[in-house]
């Protein structure tokens, strides 16, 4: 559906949150020949299993096109925002990029979905359209589009952080893995299985669960009765909040360290405190843990909209159109243009972290170490992918 987007102005300070680049003269010219509106599309999804996450990406983008329109646009030209859901299907992913397609938008804005997005990268990059997603498997960005970018941390950087954070920092020696049975958790299975052999440690069991699933429990069952000594479990925060359960109805203890979706909002409001309490998780910077008032203000702001808290997907996204808004305030609407200015991206400051371009595409190089207290996310610290 076609939407001009527009909602009261946001003025939250200079933490970045404001995000727009003082622009000369001349750029103003190049953003003034931008068509009015300036069209772009978003895919995700909105229904199905996969909608806890997707909404997410939905709400990161619309809120900060209702933002930039409030507040004039860009040289004056509203941004129209075309979603499409994609439901929980691959190749509903790729219909629904289709029908994005045919309303020629400027830049896309894809999910984190990593299915869905290497269902979907061929055709984007045959339209020879800059494509900005925020899919965690490490091989998304190794595609060989040009027009691709990756604006949120991968799980490359969380497989090798995850079990030397595990190792070295909580001093673990037998963990089980446990992950959910799609290119995105197996994905990740794979390369924690790399990382630990780096680290002289052997997993005593890896185990998968389908998407799907409701049980667990075996899969539980067999790490304890391996003598695990700690848990790394990667998964979404429907089925990451399944795990967590059965484990206490399992009677099951063990050091439980996973991505993002363990400190995921969605995932604690379905659990108890008992439940979450002393879970870890290493990925993408979360608003709730920081001490600026204006970035907890934005967050109060963006979970009264859509009744969900905001996230580190959310935030990831929002970041991505006000980075988009001060490429096109530079180099205007010329999609080639555009694409070179992601690619030279160096030190542009989002909400939480700093985003740098790489020679792959991956724009998102810090990530977030949490424990949760009871069901409230503490930070104990930024980490950094390794190189940077």
């Amino acid at each position: 559906m076609m939407s001009f987007i527009s909602l009261k102005t946001s003025m939250i300070g200079a933490t970045a949150i404001c995000l727009s680049m003082a622009i000369t003269h001349e750029s103003k010219a190049d953003a003034a020949s931008c068509p009015s509106p300036i069209p772009l599309g978003l895919t995700t999804a909105l229904t199905g299993n996969l909608a806890l996450l997707g909404t997410q990406a939905r709400n990161g983008v619309e809120f900060a096109v209702d933002e930039i329109n409030a507040g004039g646009g860009i040289s004056g030209k509203k941004l129209a925002l075309t979603t499409e859901d994609t439901g929980a299907s691959s190749t509903d992913a790729l219909n629904a990029m289709n029908r994005i397609l045919e309303g020629k938008p400027l830049v896309i804005f894809g999910s984190m979905i990593s299915p869905h997005v290497f269902a979907q990268t061929d055709v984007v990059t045959k339209s020879e359209t800059p494509f900005l997603v925020g899919a965690t498997n490490a091989k998304v960005t190794a595609q060989g589009s040009k027009w691709l970018f990756r604006t949120h941390v991968h799980d490359g950087q969380l497989a090798d952080l995850i079990p030397e954070y595990l190792v070295k920092s909580l001093g673990k020696t037998r963990p089980g893995i446990m992950a959910v049975a799609d290119d995105y958790g197996l994905g990740a299975s794979k390369g924690i299985q790399a990382s630990l052999a780096k680290l002289k440690v052997s997993p005593v069991a890896v185990t998968s669960y389908a998407p799907s699933d409701k049980d667990m429990s075996a899969q539980l069952l067999e790490i304890k009765d391996k003598d695990a000594d700690s848990l790394i479990l990667f998964g979404r925060p429907a089925d990451v909040t399944l795990v967590v359960k059965q484990m206490g109805d399992l009677g099951i203890k063990l050091t439980t360290i996973g991505n993002s979706s363990i400190v995921a909002q969605t995932t604690l409001n379905n659990l108890s405190a008992a439940e979450a309490d002393g879970t870890y998780a290493i990925g993408g910077m979360i608003p709730q843990t920081s001490t600026d008032a204006k970035i907890l203000d934005w967050s109060k702001r963006v979970q009264e909209k859509y009744k969900v808290p905001a996230d580190n997907f959310t935030v990831s996204y929002y970041d991505t159109v006000h980075m988009l808004k001060s490429i096109i305030e530079k180099v205007g609407c010329d999609k080639p243009a555009i694409r070179d200015a992601l690619a030279a991206t160096r030190d542009w400051k989002g909400m939480l972290i700093s985003y740098q371009a790489d020679a792959r595409g991956d724009l998102a190089h810090t990530l977030g170490i949490y424990r949760n207290k009871g069901k409230t996310p503490e930070l104990a610290g930024p980490i950094k992918e390794n190189g940077y």
